[in-house]
């Protein structure tokens, strides 16, 4: 808030050179032959690289589908085909123009249905089709597949009183944080390689990065800048597709220098990651009374020119077009699809927010159908404790009916007077976790009994860097303003996965509990010895170590950590949270779903279609809240961004797959008045 932060961008490494890449013109193309020879000449280039100056090493998160940099073809308007290294920013720009690629263009598909059919060009043509698509089925250019089955919804369908059947699409919009992807690259004398990113999944990064180059994981160090901004974006930047860390490292090794890349927000647009667009077919049979009993559906999910996180996305949002209301009878097929448009990745909830729209849209125009108000209807299909929704088998502490009485008295629902041209309106939501990798913790007590604590995740509004201490400084019965949690340097961190998948303050606050727990143990069997107790007696209340029940048997936190350096060694506490184990938690007792609902009052002008909103609420069940502050904030954000998607976020490509709208000016967002 206050620009202290230190940022990518404000690194300033030793004789630093200055990086910049050569991005594809077409959309669909076999690329015949590169020539760098008179960018290499001009004075102050130090390197220039192709596909063949790197390890022919594919990546990707499912399917592992593209290189470092385009070899033999490109996918998508913004493909990166060739990098440069110079003395100065404008010197590589004038060395990219230099680069002559022949290029020979091909069909280009922008729709991820038409890229389905069978006519259609051929994206991959080494890339086999998922194995579980069912026999029979004659697609292309298809990723991943998905499918949903419960009960018999054909049979449950047959004997529903109403059938709503609709189709509903999103486009892709960009996540648009202020403060573009960048990346800096240094080979140490030694040669090991160290690289400084704004990226929200440092380990992922370094494990990439070595991949990609050829590189022992010991020989490669990612330091976390602060990120301005991320929502996913940044969170799986190379296997979803924005490959700048390899790319920078790559010319680091060429050139023995530091070099740093840092995108412009045209740039940025058109070659990273976004969000993926998705076309829903929803069909649901109801009794008269309202009740839900069956739901069949299809997804087409636009991953781009490569599969990104599309596979994981499309899988989630074919399972949330179920829906998380009670239904008995469900069959929904998911297709993840790639199209000649720039890769898509995770973007705040991958894959929910399509389903969402979809789901959501037609509950409205089910109760419309049947003459029964909207939150009715939704009551009237809520679950409770025990039942099941689709992707999840078993309930507990469900507050769905909950959080839309409240968001609908909040709003003043059937109360308020409404004007001319305006609407009210309400809609809920959920988020289905999914097992994955956790992260770990290490806390360490200084000799004055302060504390350092060391994750793996980065601080994005999370609150890692808020929230953790509030949970140590409890453990350690020291003052909040005595924890301090570092920026993640993968050589002295505790391996993560990431801050991604609303895990940050779940993971990395278990992790440091279960760290701080530890160092707490390590320092009661040192004071024992000194208060003459058993460890299982002691506590630590304001930095005392004291016998319970006996207030005047005390020794300082601070003398028991200054005696354990000579000792035992440094207090150092070790912690670990599992991913796997929270799911296995929630199996055997039941899932404790997030939901949430939001309603809102707008007026249309209909000779404009300005749309105003009037009135906003919005109700999130969030369980126990670490650091209050953090989680408002949150939801702020999180409902702008919605909301410019619902009225106006979009990027734009033409027929060719050229994206129209790469700067603020044209991408429309909503702003502060």
């Amino acid at each position: 808030v206050i620009g202290k932060g230190v940022y990518g961008i404000d690194l300033m490494l030793k004789d630093q050179l200055h990086g910049a890449i050569l991005r594809s013109q077409y959309a669909h193309a076999k690329i015949v032959s590169i020539d760098t020879s008179e960018a290499k000449k001009i004075p102050g280039v130090h390197a220039v690289v192709t596909a063949e100056d790197a390890p022919n090493v594919r990546y990707g998160r499912s399917y592992m589908d593209r290189y470092i940099l385009a070899r033999g073809k490109v996918r998508f308007m913004g493909d990166p085909v060739a990098a440069v290294a110079a003395d100065t920013l404008a010197i590589a720009k004038a060395a990219l123009k230099k680069i002559k690629v022949t290029y020979e263009p091909l069909p280009v598909v922008i729709d991820q249905e038409e890229a389905m059919k069978l006519d259609a060009p051929t994206l991959h043509d080494d890339m086999p089709l998922p194995k579980n698509i069912p026999e029979g089925v004659k697609v292309k250019n298809v990723c991943g597949f998905a499918q949903v089955h419960v009960g018999d919804p054909e049979k449950a369908m047959a004997e529903a009183d109403v059938v709503v059947d609709e189709v509903y699409e999103t486009k892709m919009i960009h996540p648009q944080y202020l403060e573009p992807r960048m990346a800096a690259a240094q080979m140490e004398p030694n040669g090991r390689l160290t690289v400084w990113a704004n990226a929200q999944a440092p380990f992922p990064v370094r494990q990439e990065v070595a991949k990609m180059l050829g590189l022992a994981l010991n020989n490669v160090r990612v330091i976390a800048a602060d990120i301005g901004g991320g929502f996913g974006g940044k969170g799986s930047g190379i296997t979803s597709g924005a490959a700048v860390e390899p790319i920078c490292g790559l010319l680091a090794m060429k050139t023995k220098r530091a070099v740093m890349i840092v995108l412009d927000k045209a740039e940025e647009t058109i070659s990273t990651t976004i969000r993926s667009g998705a076309r829903m077919y929803i069909k649901t049979g109801v009794k008269k009374d309202g009740t839900i009993v069956a739901r069949t559906g299809k997804v087409i999910y636009d991953t781009g020119g490569y599969s990104g996180f599309g596979v994981q996305a499309g899988g989630r949002c074919t399972t949330m077009l179920g829906g998380w209301y009670l239904m008995p009878n469900c069959h929904i097929d998911g297709y993840t699809v790639y199209t000649n448009k720039q890769v898509c990745g995770p973007v705040r909830g991958p894959g929910g927010p399509q389903a969402a729209f979809a789901v959501e849209s037609h509950m409205d125009s089910i109760a419309a159908k049947l003459g029964m108000d909207p939150v009715e209807f939704r009551l009237k299909n809520t679950p409770k404790a025990g039942d099941k929704i689709v992707g999840v088998p078993k309930l507990r502490d469900v507050s769905l009916g909950e959080t839309i009485r409240t968001a609908a008295e909040k709003i003043g629902w059937g109360k308020v007077k409404l004007e001319k041209n305006q609407g009210i309106g309400i809609a809920t939501g959920s988020w289905i976790e999914s097992a994955g990798p956790g992260g770990g913790a290490i806390v360490k007590v200084n000799e004055d009994g302060s504390v350092t604590v060391h994750i793996g995740k980065i601080d994005m509004g999370t609150a890692p860097r808020f929230g953790i201490p509030v949970i140590v400084a409890e453990e350690l019965g020291v003052p909040v303003e005595d924890v301090t949690v570092l920026s993640v340097d993968t050589d002295a961190s505790p391996w993560d996965a990431g801050t991604v998948g609303s895990r940050a303050i779940l993971v990395s606050g278990t992790a440091s509990q279960r760290a701080a727990i530890d160092a707490r143990t390590q320092l009661f069997k040192m004071a024992a010895r000194q208060l003459e107790a058993s460890p299982d007696d002691l506590e630590i209340v304001d930095k005392q170590i004291r016998v319970k029940g006996t207030p005047s048997k005390t020794v300082a936190l601070s003398t028991v950590a200054t005696n354990a350096h000579n000792v035992i060694g440094e207090v150092i506490g070790r912690g670990y949270c599992d991913n796997l184990e929270l799911m296995a938690e929630e199996k055997a007792h039941g899932s404790s779903q997030p939901f949430t609902a939001h309603a809102c009052i707008v007026e249309v002008d209909t000779m404009t279609g300005n749309v105003k909103i009037l009135k906003y609420v919005a109700v999130h069940d969030i369980g126990q809240p670490i650091h209050l502050a953090a989680v408002e904030g949150q939801i702020e954000g999180a409902t702008a961004m919605s909301i410019g998607q619902a009225l106006c976020e979009q990027v734009v490509f033409d027929k060719d797959g050229r994206t129209l709208n790469p700067s603020f000016v044209d991408y429309l967002m909503p702003t502060l008045n």
